[in-house]
């Protein structure tokens, strides 16, 4: 799997009233991956897919965020809301905070989800207001 069949994968389990944009901008580095949006707001997602986990639980993650990518998902933090989707195999994890941070081996195990749960979580974020 790639990183298109990973995004097409959660795309598949989106609920039909969360608006989704795809991004392609061949002209402007860092664009996250996709926009998604709803009547409690804009979501814009960075998503990285790694075809598998260290082999020791200590090792952080090679997701290759770059540093245009850090920039956008940070500058877009401010106004709406942004998130960073690293996938390995079936699962991911969702970081909405310290884009950053080194995630390693026990970390992912510990806190991964279904893709399922990924729509989940864009629909809440585009539908639910707190």
């Amino acid at each position: 799997m790639n990183e298109h069949s990973f995004i097409k994968s959660i795309h598949r389990y989106l609920h039909p009233d969360v608006h989704s944009w795809k991004i392609h901008d061949t002209f402007t580095g860092g664009v996250p991956d996709a926009m998604y949006s709803g009547p409690a707001g804009v979501l814009f997602v960075e998503y990285k897919y790694i075809k598998q986990l260290p082999k020791r639980a200590s090792t952080p993650l090679k997701h290759s965020l770059s540093a245009l990518q850090l920039q956008w998902l940070n500058r877009m933090k401010v106004s709406a809301k942004a998130a960073l989707i690293v996938g390995v195999g079936d699962t991911c994890i969702i970081l909405v905070d310290d884009f950053s941070t080194n995630i390693c081996k026990t970390r992912y195990i510990e806190q991964a989800v279904a893709r399922k749960d990924v729509a989940r979580f864009i629909y809440s974020e585009t539908h639910t207001t707190k």
